[in-house]
């Protein structure tokens, strides 16, 4: 089965960076999603009270989903950068075009990482309550860290990503 004919694992190897980071990039989106729910005029007045304990519980979770797709899509990139250096030039990303972006696609997933600073404070803000019941002013600031981040680095990791398998599978 190992042999290709069913299952092929240098291909599983091309597209799991893509496929980790196509979850990221998927989460990062329903997160804005669901949490520009407590936004709404109709439930703002009941949002100031529960977001702080909800976003306790939301981003306990949340950032664990978060730093295992992250590493793996780095982790899975770097096997296929590896890869390239210790296997022969027929396979070889570089001579396919693939190689940069690769090493682009596992850039932009650790960028996210970059943007730690920025969200860090709102986390603890609105987890704390810290703005005394006007939480939903602290997501509203979080929610326009997390548009920008996922609508650059998130989405810049997985269209180079994208690429680079549709290059590295190219026959």
């Amino acid at each position: 089965m190992a042999s290709g004919k069913f299952f092929d694992p240098h291909v599983l190897l091309r597209v799991s960076p893509l496929l980790t980071s196509t979850c990221s990039l998927w989460y990062a989106w329903d997160q804005h999603f669901f949490l520009s729910i407590f936004l709404s005029p109709t439930h703002l007045a009941q949002s100031n009270d529960i977001l702080p304990s909800y976003f306790r519980v939301f981003f306990r979770g949340g950032v664990t989903r978060v730093l295992v797709l992250l590493s793996l899509t780095m982790a899975t990139s770097a096997a296929n950068i590896y890869s390239y250096a210790h296997r022969g030039s027929s396979h070889a990303l570089r001579e396919k075009g693939a190689l940069a972006w690769y090493v682009a696609g596992a850039g932009f997933a650790a960028a996210h990482l970059l943007f730690v600073p920025a969200v860090a404070p709102r986390i603890v803000a609105i987890s704390e309550d810290k703005s005394k019941g006007n939480s939903t002013q602290d997501l509203r600031a979080w929610l326009r860290v997390n548009a920008v981040r996922m609508l650059t680095v998130d989405l810049a990791a997985w269209g180079c990503l994208g690429v680079g398998v549709m290059k590295a599978l190219n026959a």
